[in-house]
C-alpha cells in the first residue's frame, strides 16, 4: 500500500470495515471464533458518541493491531470485520420489519497524532499522522420502544448484524505482528 494515497471522506458500500475485539466482548471473558460467543451487552456499543472502527482498504492488519494494542485498560484478541453493503443492508431490513425509526450511519472520522477527531471533511492521506483510517458507527436514533433504553435498542440491532460479522483471533497476541486470517481473504 502507497503511503500518499488519499483516504476519501465517502465509505464505498464494498469496503470492509474492522472493529477491535477485546476480551470483555466475550461471555466470561473466554476467546473464541463462534458469533454466539460475543457479550452482545459489549460489542458494538458507542464509546464518546460512536463506536470505532477502522477502514481495511487503508490500514492493514499489523497497524490495526498497533492501534488496538494502545488502548488503556483492555486486552487485544482480534476484530470484527464486517462490509459496509452488509451493514446497509441489515439497516435497511431492520428499518423495515423492525423498528422504523431507527438511524444509524458509518462515517470517516480520522484522528490526529494526539488521537483527537479532524474537522469534518479533512484531507488525510494513509501516511497522515494519527489515525487516518479511523471511522465510526454512529447510532443517529436507536429507536427505543416505549420506556426502553437506549442500549436495549442498540443490542437489539447488532444481534441481528452480528449474523453478518467475521470474527478473525489473533493467533499470537504477544507478537507485535498479527497473526490470523488476512482481512482481504474474508468475504
Amino acid at each position: 500500500m502507497s503511503n500518499d494515497i488519499l483516504i476519501p471522506n465517502n465509505i464505498e458500500s464494498s469496503e470492509k470495515l474492522v472493529h477491535y475485539l477485546f476480551t470483555k466482548h466475550f461471555k466470561r471473558k473466554i476467546i473464541s471464533s463462534e458469533i454466539s460467543d460475543l457479550n452482545n451487552r459489549e460489542i458494538l456499543m458507542p464509546n464518546k458518541g460512536g463506536v470505532s472502527l477502522q477502514r481495511t482498504r487503508y490500514c492493514n492488519e499489523n497497524k490495526c493491531k498497533e492501534f488496538a494494542s494502545m488502548i488503556p485498560d483492555r486486552v487485544y484478541c482480534g476484530f470484527l470485520l464486517f462490509s459496509k453493503q452488509d451493514f446497509e443492508n441489515v439497516k435497511s431490513n431492520y428499518i423495515k420489519y423492525s423498528r422504523p425509526d431507527f438511524e444509524a450511519i458509518l462515517k470517516h472520522t480520522p484522528l490526529n497524532e494526539n488521537f483527537e477527531y479532524l474537522p469534518n471533511n479533512s484531507k488525510v492521506f494513509v501516511n497522515s499522522p494519527g489515525n487516518p483510517a479511523h471511522s465510526d458507527l454512529i447510532y443517529l436514533n436507536p429507536a427505543q420502544i416505549n420506556e426502553e433504553k437506549p442500549n436495549t435498542a442498540i443490542r437489539s440491532f447488532t444481534r441481528k448484524f452480528l449474523q453478518f460479522c467475521t470474527l478473525l483471533i489473533d493467533k499470537n497476541l504477544e507478537s507485535n505482528d498479527y497473526e490470523g486470517i488476512l482481512f482481504e481473504n474474508c468475504n
